[in-house]
């Protein structure tokens, strides 16, 4: 059968002291290393879910913000353009009206003219109508 002698109890004890000073001077301190590194890599995961979380969240906001600024900017083009088609058919108007009264006062002036020459032509035509009849007459 088997016996035991004292170099399997040696054996065994050696083996024991092995396995605890392993254990206390290199396993523990891996553990606590390995231990260590998962709770900071779980860590930097945390914050990089965090980061990526308000990195899409700001993103969110500029995008509203900038559809809000768009559809205000379109709003004040809007308006801007519809004050301009305003103004520009008041400036038409009153270029309008300005030429009514310029036409107006150059056809009063010709009336005038008209009228002056036509005294002057009549004067001028009774003055000849007498040389005529002198020189018809002599």
């Amino acid at each position: 059968m088997l016996s035991l002698d004292g170099n399997v109890i040696v054996v065994f004890l050696i083996v024991w002291v092995l396995f605890f000073a392993l254990t206390k001077l290199f396993f523990n301190p891996v553990r606590r290393v390995r231990d260590a590194r998962e709770k900071a890599i779980r860590g930097s995961k945390e914050a990089f879910e965090k980061a990526v979380g308000s990195y899409e969240e700001s993103t969110r906001r500029v995008d509203q913000a900038l559809k809000e600024a768009r559809s205000a900017a379109e709003n004040v083009r809007a308006s801007l353009e519809a004050d301009a088609l305003k103004e520009k058919s008041r400036l038409i108007a009153d270029l309008n009206a300005e030429c009514r009264r310029q036409v107006d006062r150059a056809k009063a002036d010709l009336d005038k003219s008209v009228g002056e020459l036509k005294e002057k032509l009549e004067s001028e035509a009774a003055g000849l109508a007498e040389q005529i009849e002198k020189k018809f007459l002599n």
